[in-house]
């Protein structure tokens, strides 16, 4: 994996983990 890969799917990871807890958690956004 070239290093444009592993910043892209790191960004795509937290991006994921931040809708989640968003959904679970609407009252702390």
């Amino acid at each position: 994996m070239s290093y444009e890969n592993i910043v892209g799917l790191a960004l795509a990871v937290l991006l994921a983990l931040f809708v989640a807890a968003a959904l679970l958690f609407p009252e702390r956004f």
